[in-house]
């Protein structure tokens, strides 16, 4: 297998930043970020305030502003989801906000349409669940604010984490957000070039279209214009590599999984992991003969208040734990999972795949594996490719991980805690959370 041109794998919040950085230097007509989380440390409502956070976001917006400063008609475009505020009074820190300070240097700040998403569209006695039926009441100053309300209440998200350049002459792809408690947590990227860039300047163009449709303040249209004008690369013949979105990644996982037998290795490691039919195709594979290995992570770097930490990193890698557990007693030559402890502050953010054998194959980028984003309800971008390079980049980097000292096999729950837990996410179920 050739290697794809342009395409590499990078590891690490440190590097995942110098490749956003080189490719914002690069960049020759446009630029487009989408991103999850883009905020100082202390400016999220839910989240803490972690210490010792570095000014990790603002190193990545010094660049986009540096650029911008550099060739003033070069148009620069972020798209951020609703979990990124726009109300300084509605976070703990109460500074200027990231997005202002973008928008004072002239670089356009959009907020994701998220009408787009998989979710129940009917109309609900919750007048905050109906915004879709009429975002129009919404004064465009105060969208933000409650569409990140309805998006709570139908767990739907622009999970997205991506930066695109020139109409897709190059890109990358990341787990990692630029929030500054994020700044030293275990990530991945992938740089792309060829058909997967031109792939990402189509998702790219279709958010910031789509953007458009909803009331928010637009800022300089002009510039908007401009990248939506922005015409594609050239295609290059011969490149398997590609981007899944969405839906179709649990179809591609699937796959995988599925031409994994006697041989091979399956390589997994994924923050959240609650589908439990995605942890029976491992399995499958693990029977068929493959040598299959689970990392996941104890969830405790998310600075939550003690509440939602506990529901959270009891709940929702609960199950497929359990599952694991059981198979690992089952068929100890060929399966083990193992739990990154993040209660020091670096998380195990990765959400990657990879088949390792004859036919070898990886897919990663942003989605877990979990229901909501297999099921579109949160919006994804993976990349599915047999680059060697990649491959190699990510076993390196899963190995290493596996390696650590904080990172050890699930300690048993006794009988008393795992009913417990069952019935909380049984409770859940029964209202329509599947965490």
């Amino acid at each position: 297998m050739n290697p794809s041109p342009g395409l590499q794998y990078v590891a690490g919040a440190a590097d995942v930043l110098a490749a956003f950085s080189a490719l914002i230097d690069a960049a020759e007509h446009s630029i487009v970020l989408q991103m999850y989380l883009l905020a100082r440390n202390g400016d999220q409502t839910t989240l803490l305030p972690r210490p010792g956070a570095q000014p990790h976001a603002d190193q990545l917006v010094d660049r986009l502003i540096a650029r911008k400063q550099a060739d003033p008609s070069l148009p620069i475009i972020v798209i951020l989801d609703s979990n990124t505020p726009a109300n300084p009074a509605r976070t703990r820190r109460r500074g200027e906000l990231i997005r202002t300070r973008l928008e004072h240097h002239g670089i356009p700040v959009l907020t994701a349409n998220l009408f787009n998403n998989h979710f129940d569209p009917r109309r609900r006695r919750l007048a905050a669940m109906n915004l879709h039926l009429d975002p129009s009441r919404v004064p465009a100053k105060d969208w933000v604010e409650h569409q990140n309300r309805w998006q709570t209440l139908h767990n739907v998200e622009d999970h997205r984490k991506n930066l695109v350049i020139d109409g897709g002459r190059a890109g990358a792809i990341t787990s990692h957000n630029f929030f500054d408690p994020a700044h030293d947590w275990h990530e991945n990227a992938f740089v792309l070039a060829g058909q997967p860039a031109r792939q990402l300047w189509r998702i790219a163009r279709d958010a910031l279209s789509s953007a458009l449709t909803i009331p928010q303040p637009l800022r300089d249209r002009p510039a908007i214009d401009a990248v939506l004008a922005t015409p594609p690369v050239a295609a290059d013949p011969g490149d398997d590599s590609e981007l899944v979105e969405n839906e179709a990644i649990r179809g591609r996982l699937e796959a995988l999984c599925a031409g994994a037998g006697p041989g091979d290795q399956v390589l997994a490691a994924t923050t959240y992991f609650s589908d439990l039919p995605a942890f029976a195709v491992l399995e499958q594979a693990a029977r068929r003969g493959a040598r299959v290995r689970v990392l996941i992570d104890s969830i405790h770097a998310l600075p939550l208040p003690p509440l939602y930490s506990w529901l959270t990193c009891s709940l929702v890698n609960h199950r497929v734990v359990q599952a694991a557990t059981r198979l690992r007693r089952e068929l100890p030559d060929r399966f083990e999972l193992r739990v990154h402890d993040s209660r020091a502050g670096q998380m195990m953010h990765l959400k990657t795949i990879a088949r390792l054998g004859p036919r070898p194959r990886l897919l990663g980028g942003q989605a877990n594996f979990t229901p909501n984003s297999f099921s579109g309800a949160w919006l994804e971008t993976d990349l599915e490719t047999s680059d060697p390079a990649v491959l190699a980049g990510f076993t390196d980097h899963f190995e290493h991980l596996w390696g650590l000292a904080t990172t050890q096999p699930p300690a048993p729950a006794g009988p008393l805690r795992g009913r417990g837990v069952d019935a909380l996410l049984a409770a859940f179920a029964r209202v329509g959370l599947r965490p």
